[in-house]
């Protein structure tokens, strides 16, 4: 492990490509999240929102949405992703710029999520503080949904070139990176590169280059266990992946359905 990586403070590392973020995250989560609040009703909070992924198409079914998110990068393309969208949709969404750390809403919420986010809480004490506030913001029966990926199945070191993808103004954006993981400081660090190409027919038309870093706390089940009851939640269902399918140790990420006890 080389010295940028290894016990480094990072954060999430989105300023300056929000606009380019969900092009490679997958939607298959949508559907998971979109039958929990059919079940649990409104107000939801959608903790470290991003551009919108998850509380855009949420709104959209008609549930009333809080979507809290602290990068300006990602608060700006949600702000212009909304703008395209009918009042309808706009006039159920609050959103608020804030620090999943450290919030206070003034509301509780019968559904909070977290999507694929919650190893941004980089420390222990980031841990302890972000899930005390969403105690503190879950109504009684509320459910809160926790994902994340487990520590033990993360890689040592991995390079990545994700398949090319199209913003709706004709640019082509590749995004390749490489990732380092620091079992024993519990910190996976992602080195991202985005190459953004002008439109064109011609194969190489690169109009500019960002790289950011960011990084994810490696959690292992046990520790995610202590951190829930510590917190003063209770597992209600757990799942070994959005579709469903149940936890086993051969499962990349685990999916925790949490009441406050």
């Amino acid at each position: 492990m080389n010295a940028k990586s290894a016990g480094e403070t990072i954060g999430p590392g989105y300023e300056g490509v929000g606009e380019f973020c969900d092009l490679f995250a997958g939607t298959n989560d949508i559907p998971f999240y979109l039958d929990y609040a059919r079940r649990q009703g409104s107000p939801i909070l959608d903790i470290a929102a991003g551009a919108g992924r998850v509380t855009l198409p949420l709104a959209r079914e008609g549930f009333e949405m809080t979507a809290l998110e602290m990068s300006p990068s990602m608060l700006k393309e949600f702000r212009k992703r909304m703008s395209h969208e009918p009042r309808s949709v706009t006039e159920r969404i609050r959103l608020v710029q804030g620090d999943m750390r450290d919030f206070t809403l003034n509301q509780t919420y019968s559904l909070i999520m977290i999507p694929d986010s919650f190893g941004h809480a980089m420390t222990s004490r980031d841990q302890l503080s972000t899930l005390a506030c969403i105690r503190k913001h879950l109504a009684n029966r509320g459910l809160f949904i926790l994902d994340f990926r487990c520590g033990a199945l993360l890689p040592d070191h991995m390079e990545f070139e994700e398949p090319p993808a199209s913003l709706p103004d004709g640019r082509v954006v590749v995004r390749r990176g490489e990732i380092h993981t620091d079992f024993v400081n519990q910190i996976m660090r992602v080195d991202v590169k985005y190459s953004v190409h002008k439109p064109s027919t011609r194969r190489h038309n690169l109009d500019r280059v960002i790289e950011v870093a960011s990084g994810a706390a490696v959690i292992f089940n046990r520790e995610a266990d202590l951190l829930v009851e510590l917190s003063g939640f209770v597992i209600e269902q757990e799942f070994g992946g959005f579709d469903g399918r149940p936890y086993t140790s051969e499962c990349e990420r685990r999916v925790l359905l949490l009441r406050g006890r």
